[in-house]
């Protein structure tokens, strides 16, 4: 994956407890590599089965050992199957999130997992040196009207088990963000739980925001992973930019500020190195851009509101500090 704004990686320095764990760690197992993708949004994008082929074609390149989509992938009708054949043209390990738009439709949750073969709504898995935790931010519970964004006793109470008997350093992969009540309801909840096996957690993953901010809270690093498609954008900034009959088609995108090429990110965790590594991608916006639309810096702030997954290099050891 070629991008002119990487910058060159550093000797960077384990935690003790993942020090520890690396030290017995066999010789073959002391890396993985894999690709994130979140909120492609098939159903909103008319291109959607192109930007999942390029995401799979580049993790094959990069022999990424696992991919992930982080939510709002695509609803679980016929019509879709030819996007999900190019997802699974990834031909290692493969593994979803659900987010709140793979219900849509009136279905459950169940039938969504079973239709992407997931396991289970929130499932782990075993990936070289790491644990992988993925969670469902679905739950039935909390006061939030429209969609649910709330993770349930019986999912924390199997995540606090997760995280006490995790022997390895752990991910976990959500789709509604943990660092702002904004994305799970009950985040604060939730990050009491992860605050507890702090020294374990690399980082916490997420989509929903369409957005790229990396967050510390509570000793937890959270990154969010831009969509691969858009900015949802309402109000005056709301406008056709593409031809009439695209429109006719995906009467939704009116509210899109499309990115021209798809994004997505290759994750690196190098234990010999002590590093995780990120490496994204940037593109630029089809038409106008969300400010000239009409939208403001209160509603999508220029910060974190760009067609960019950005590099990221880090020290494993949680730093103090917050956004950046």
């Amino acid at each position: 994956m070629t991008n002119t704004r990487r910058q060159f990686l550093q000797q960077l320095a384990l935690t003790p407890a993942l020090m520890a764990w690396a030290a017995h760690a066999a010789p073959a197992a002391r890396r993985v590599r894999f690709g994130l993708i979140a909120d492609v949004h098939q159903d909103v994008m008319p291109d959607a089965v192109e930007r999942i082929r390029a995401f799979t074609a580049a993790m094959t390149k990069a022999q990424a050992d696992f991919i992930i989509h982080l939510g709002d992938f695509c609803q679980p009708q016929p019509r879709n199957q030819a996007f999900l054949a190019a997802w699974n043209s990834f031909a290692g390990a493969r593994h979803h999130v659900l987010g709140n738009h793979d219900m849509d439709g009136g279905f459950t949750p169940a039938q969504t997992a079973a239709f992407y073969g997931m396991p289970a709504p929130y499932y782990a898995f075993a990936t070289g040196p790491v644990r992988d935790l993925v969670l469902s931010g679905n739950d039935p519970g909390g006061t939030a009207k429209g969609y649910k964004r709330f993770i349930g006793a019986e999912q924390l109470a199997w995540l606090e088990r997760e995280l006490a008997q995790a022997a390895q350093p752990v991910f976990i992969f959500i789709h509604q963000p943990l660092d702002t009540g904004a994305g799970i309801e009950n985040s604060a909840a939730v990050r009491a739980v992860l605050e507890k096996s702090a020294a374990k957690i690399i980082a916490v993953f997420s989509g929903h925001f369409h957005e790229d901010y990396e967050r510390v809270v509570q000793g937890v690093r959270h990154i969010q992973i831009n969509s691969a498609s858009y900015v949802w954008l309402t109000g005056p900034a709301v406008r056709e930019t593409f031809p009439p009959e695209v429109h006719k088609a995906q009467p939704y995108l009116k509210h899109c500020a499309v990115y021209r090429e798809p994004l997505f990110a290759l994750a690196t965790l190098d234990l010999d190195r002590g590093t995780l590594v990120i490496e994204g991608r940037r593109t630029d916006w089809i038409g106008p851009d969300p400010w000239q639309r009409g939208t403001t810096e209160k509603d999508h702030p220029r910060d974190r509101t760009r067609p960019a997954i950005s590099d990221r290099q880090f020290q494993l050891t949680p730093p103090a500090g917050s956004a950046r």
